[in-house]
């Protein structure tokens, strides 16, 4: 194979793809996901570690030097794992060479992968092989502390975790902070740039896009390069190297691009988990790492790879009044459990906080731990909690504070069925990861009126245990109502966090701000809703033996 150019041609946009891995011994072994191209001249495609956690057992040789070294690049223990590698890239990869002689002069006699590429729909095959494994040491430190493997399950059947032995576990796991490089044969060299973009230069509420194959190489010629978008939801570790995300995507995702979406369109990170379940819930909340923090652990490998990027400026476009909201949202914790809340009213240096009464169920009208954004801890005193009925599950708490912690009240809007929301609150994480509160994007999915009262509002916002209390939000930073519960299946314990019930500010505000007015606590009694229709409501009662209750948050 012989090939010259004269000059390149820059590509805008990564090419992306998607990569199978099948054991040559004879057994049923094959992982597939996503990937793309990382140098575009030699030939190598990046992916996930998970692809090999098939293919990698706990007692060889490559998982050991992994363990010891952080990278495993001999050909004699890559060898051992007797592989067969096949990537598929879109057609159009080749078209562009094919398309572009002047400037690119390639001599050559085409390999039958170049030619079963040509005749094919959508997808260019490469065969290739496993050239290194390697891990971000970063990123491994981080999910250790953040996702141990004793409480989060990763993929795409919980039910398997009692079938596959404790020491694929252990593999698995392992893997999760591990890239793999694959040097693809019969490349056809080209030169490509794209941009990337610093992680601790990104906010929470940045929307962003994935670019990833849907199950992998099970059909590409239907799921090659979907996309998905939504918004950075939270981050975590040094430099913000693990970045938490809602946009929606499924098993063999895992290797795709998260990039941001905006006119520069940079690439973020890369996908390394799409389905996570912590405590046998299902966690509606995608995982990458940061793609500069990727770049710098292969610079320290003995591999020759130049990836072409560009590094860029690039400034947050983040909601600006969702900033503001994120660093006003305590976390209220009792008795080892939390939740959330926000601040309706304000007296001199004293704070009302409005949370859940479940969250403070333990309360006794004593006492809540409250830690500020700031990081700053405060004693919570139990002003009200809503005890009697399940309808509007309110409680508000009374804070002294420091006057640097004395947030704005925020405004309070009416809400419309279809309108754009974020749900705000510390989800899944307690207090002792010392993160923000998370942000997650949905619309009003439905509005619920009685007698032209708004008595429930739904939404399409992923909520999780430890959001309760929350505010949602409008796009204009406005307040519409409190997170509560989210949908559970009563057969299968399975919560479903894109269907969750808060409560309307619309209704009860007017009750809150004259109990503030008047500091009359039998005016708060007007919270407590008795009309069995609305109890019913909130109960998701049906007449019917339906699958759903609601799950408190």
């Amino acid at each position: 194979m012989f090939y010259i150019w004269n000059n390149m041609r820059s590509l805008d946009d990564p090419v992306c793809g998607t990569v199978a891995v099948r054991s040559q011994r004879g057994k049923l072994l094959e992982n597939t996901c996503s990937g793309f191209v990382v140098d575009s001249r030699a030939g190598y495609f990046l992916t996930h570690g998970t692809i090999l956690s098939e293919q990698i057992e706990a007692k060889s040789r490559v998982f050991k030097e992994l363990q010891s070294k952080s990278y495993c690049t001999g050909k004699q223990e890559l060898k051992l794992l007797q592989l067969d590698v096949e990537v598929k890239l879109p057609r159009n990869v080749l078209s562009h060479l094919k398309s572009s002689s002047p400037n690119i002069d390639v001599s050559i006699a085409p390999s039958s992968a170049v030619i079963e590429g040509f005749h094919e729909n959508l997808c260019t095959r490469f065969h290739g092989k496993v050239c290194s494994i390697f891990s971000v040491l970063p990123l491994k430190h981080i999910l250790n502390k953040l996702m141990p493997s004793d409480n989060w399950e990763f993929g795409d059947d919980l039910s398997n975790k009692n079938k596959k032995e404790k020491s694929n576990s252990v593999v698995f796991h392992e893997l999760l902070s591990c890239f793999v490089l694959i040097e693809m044969f019969d490349w056809i060299p080209f030169h490509l740039t794209f941009g990337i973009k610093s992680s601790s230069q990104n906010a929470i509420g940045d929307p962003v896009e994935i670019i990833s194959t849907p199950f992998g190489g099970l059909n590409p010629e239907v799921f090659l390069n979907a996309r998905s978008s939504g918004i950075i939801s939270n981050f975590a570790g040094k430099g913000k190297i693990l970045l938490m995300t809602d946009a929606r995507c499924v098993p063999g995702s895992e290797g795709g691009l998260l990039l941001e979406r905006s006119s520069t369109r940079c690439v973020l990170g890369v996908m390394i988990a799409t389905l996570c379940w912590k405590n046998n819930e299902w966690v509606g909340l995608s995982l990458a790492c940061a793609l500069p923090d990727i770049m710098s652990a292969i610079e320290a490998i003995p591999v020759n790879v130049s990836p072409t990027f560009l590094s860029l400026e690039s400034k947050s476009v983040s909601n600006p009044v969702l900033q503001q909201v994120l660093h006003s949202v305590p976390i209220i914790s009792v008795r080892g459990s939390w939740g959330s809340g926000f601040t309706v009213g304000t007296h001199g240096n004293e704070v009302i906080l409005l949370t859940c009464s479940h969250v403070v169920k333990d309360c006794n009208y004593t006492s809540a731990r409250v830690k500020w954004p700031s990081g700053n801890i405060y004693t919570g005193k139990l002003i009200y909690r809503n005890h009697s009925t399940p309808t509007f599950d309110l409680a508000l708490l009374s804070v002294k504070v420091k006057s640097s912690d004395i947030p704005s009240t925020p405004q309070m809007a009416n809400v419309q069925e279809g309108e754009p929301v974020f749900g705000v609150g510390h989800a899944i994480f307690n207090e002792e990861y010392d993160l923000l509160a998370s942000g997650t994007s949905g619309i009003v999915s439905k509005v619920h009126r009685i007698r032209n009262t708004i008595v429930m509002i739904q939404t399409t916002c992923a909520i999780h245990a430890g959001a309760s209390g929350g505010p949602v939000i409008n796009r204009q930073g406005e307040v519409i109502g409190v997170t509560v519960c989210n949908a559970k299946d009563v057969t299968s314990g399975a919560s479903y966090p894109h269907v969750n019930m808060c409560v309307p500010m619309e209704t009860v505000l007017p009750i809150i701000q004259q109990f503030l007015q008047t500091e009359d606590i039998s005016v708060l009694e007007g919270l407590q809703i008795q009309d069995p229709f609305v109890q019913g409501l909130w109960g998701l009662e049906t007449g019917l033996k339906g699958p759903l209750i609601p799950s408190k948050l």
